[in-house]
């Protein structure tokens, strides 16, 4: 059984969650390929990689229909999709020599571009879907067509959350078809800090993440303000990138946390795993953006957990699958920065109660989220996929 893993993506350091799959099926001595839907990419830690273009190469084009349709008579998602669908057909065709017989595809906008190939070579698939797939991308109505057309041809949908999964159900994808995998991490390599160690520094907050809406790294900015204010030599450490980079910058700087806030960009596991470790408390102010954007199951807030650090956060997507209020860490309502703070201040206050629900945190962790169950689960929906053939 040869495996098409495919995505958009080649793999940033925020999306962990791909490149452990990945491998975990190759450690299973599964024959399989990553093919990336970009052009081309030198920073990729996968060497099996096959790049394709099919995300990438009718881009251009494919905005220029959007305004031509749009121009013509309202028809630019129409036309932008036409596009590429059209770009992404003919860069599979030109790039994949040999067919797989079975493929995995991450994300579901991947998906609506390789339905139509991956059926007119009669190879099934299963379909991962993420937050964004399913709540802000659906604004494309024609995409959401597409999409109905992936849940009919596809022969298992697999969703990182229950939340996630009644979104799909509502959607119109059958119920039978869809199954939760929680993300993955890999408690046993991760050795928590002693409370001892972690109280030989100033009490602290870490947030891991991307700076995007939907994780609004400026909510998390107002709360530790309070937090600040109160505990004077509290930190706050955020590590990640993206959009929002520059206005974050300026919102330290507007509420004079210069000196109280560390912004240390986009690292590698092996090097802000051991800075998460120094922290007390993990933070993530997760909310439905203002584009309808939302989480799947943060992997992130999984991580912080296998640290045993205790979390505050909010009541969003499948966070409360994660956290439990009141025993592994607190959760908030969305844009409630305020109670945000008050949960912080308690935790630093009380190191004791922060330690205990960090224990708890990680014995939970430990339960759902165990890697063998993930990608002998997923390796058992692929096998299923091909025995159907």
């Amino acid at each position: 059984m040869k495996i098409g893993y495919f995505s958009h993506t080649s793999i940033s350091p925020s999306e962990t969650f791909i490149y452990d799959l990945f491998k975990g099926l190759e450690r299973k001595g599964l024959d399989i390929t990553y093919y990336c839907g970009k052009i081309s990419d030198n920073n990729s830690a996968i060497n099996s990689i096959v790049y394709t273009g099919y995300a990438e190469k009718g881009l251009n084009n494919s905005f220029l229909a959007y305004k031509f349709g749009q121009i013509t008579g309202g028809k630019g998602f129409k036309y932008k999709n036409d596009v590429q669908q059209y770009y992404a057909y003919r860069a599979l065709k030109k790039s994949i020599v040999s067919l797989p017989d079975v493929a995995y595809i991450d994300y579901a906008t991947s998906a609506t571009l390789l339905v139509d190939f991956l059926s007119d070579k009669s190879i099934p698939f299963v379909v991962h879907v993420h937050g964004y797939d399913v709540t802000s991308a659906i604004t494309d109505k024609v995409y959401e067509a597409k999409l109905k057309e992936v849940f009919l041809k596809a022969s298992s949908i697999v969703a990182p959350s229950q939340h996630i999964k009644r979104i799909l159900i509502l959607l119109g994808c059958p119920a039978y078809k869809i199954n939760v995998v929680h993300p993955a991490v890999d408690s046993n390599d991760i050795s928590p800090l002693s409370w001892e160690k972690k109280l030989s520094y100033s009490p602290s907050i870490i947030f891991l993440g991307r700076l995007t809406l939907k994780k609004n790294p400026i909510a998390l900015l107002h709360a530790f303000k309070i937090v600040n204010d109160t505990i004077k030599n509290s930190r706050l450490t955020i590590i990640g990138d993206g959009e929002l980079r520059e206005e974050v910058r300026a919102k330290v700087s507007e509420l004079e946390l210069t000196n109280s806030v560390d912004l240390l960009g986009a690292l590698p596991r092996e090097k802000s795993f051991p800075i998460m470790n120094q922290h007390w408390v993990y933070a993530q102010h997760s909310v439905i953006s203002s584009n309808g954007d939302q989480e799947g199951f943060p992997v992130s807030l999984a991580e912080a957990a296998a640290h045993a650090l205790p979390i505050v956060s909010t009541i969003h997507s499948g966070i409360p699958e994660n956290i439990v209020d009141g025993e592994t860490g607190f959760l908030v309502n969305e844009f409630n920065y305020e109670l945000m703070a008050e949960k912080l201040i308690y935790l630093l206050k009380n190191p004791d109660i922060a330690e205990k629900m960090g224990a708890a945190g990680r014995r939970r962790i430990q339960e759902i989220c165990q890697p063998d169950v993930r990608i002998n689960k997923i390796a058992e929906l692929l096998t299923e996929a091909y025995q159907s053939k």
